[in-house]
């Protein structure tokens, strides 16, 4: 559910059906360009608008959340072909790139990053800027010291999901599917949280560093004690939570 003061519109743009968010009081120029989780195979728009009222409370702004199609029954590369569409849609619409920000969650972060190099190659304008909220860069899932911790992921669970939308025809480390291992060469500055007891942690790492020798700017964040999926937890006032989203805030402001 969402509250009475949330506007949601379904709207069409590059072909693909998105939702548009606006929250009563707020007037940020800014956009944000969400790539939403569920882990590539479950969670469609219609179950997922609440998290666009999450982020315009917390960020200030206006949202746009492509519904990209899901796995096993749209296999690669048809939600990276749909959040692509749809932020080219919202471009061709005449969205300011500068006031534009890309968000990806949990798996939405590979689709967000996807989507910018897709941008890049085709000679589309950057967004002002990408961020990452506990994002999925790798889906081979490189095990670390904290691996085993997180309630809601196990590096076999999310292998399994990449499996589910390769259908079996790539590598999981493939870079046109794990972004931690493509070329970032030209893409605006990442911000990027982690918590450190996240199973996807060790690819935002590679992704971060990947980042930072091409010289894109990146901004990497770790939150101790925390999981995959932390700022879902701001609806129960966490207060790690609460700290991450304040810090998006001023990240996306100040860019």
């Amino acid at each position: 559910p969402v509250s009475d003061s949330l506007s949601v519109d379904l709207v069409e743009l590059g072909g693909v059906n998105c939702g548009e968010y606006e929250l009563s009081g707020e007037n940020s120029e800014l956009l944000v360009f969400h790539c939403h989780g569920g882990a590539l195979v479950s969670c469609p728009l219609s179950v997922y608008h609440f998290y666009a009222e999450i982020i315009a409370a917390q960020v200030g702004c206006k949202v746009v959340m492509p519904d990209y199609r899901l796995a096993p029954e749209a296999p690669y590369p048809a939600a990276h072909d749909d959040c692509y569409n749809a932020y080219r849609g919202l471009l061709e619409r005449g969205a300011d790139p500068d006031k534009i920000v890309v968000m990806g969650e949990s798996c939405g972060g590979l689709l967000g990053i996807g989507l910018l190099l897709r941008a890049r190659d085709e000679g589309l304008p950057m967004p002002r800027c990408f961020v990452s909220l506990t994002g999925w860069f790798d889906l081979s899932v490189k095990s670390s010291p904290e691996s085993g911790r997180d309630p809601f992921l196990t590096v076999e669970w999310v292998r399994n999901r990449g499996r589910d939308y390769t259908q079996g025809q790539m590598a999981l480390d493939d870079p046109r599917l794990s972004p931690a291992y493509a070329d970032l060469n030209g893409l605006p500055r990442l911000y990027l949280q982690v918590g450190d007891v996240d199973t996807v942690r060790e690819g935002a790492l590679e992704l971060a560093c990947n980042a930072a020798r091409r010289g894109v700017p990146v901004t990497m964040e770790g939150w101790p004690g925390m999981i995959q999926g932390l700022h879902g937890l701001v609806n129960a006032n966490v207060p790690e939570a609460e700290s991450a989203w304040r810090a998006i805030r001023r990240f996306v402001e100040d860019v």
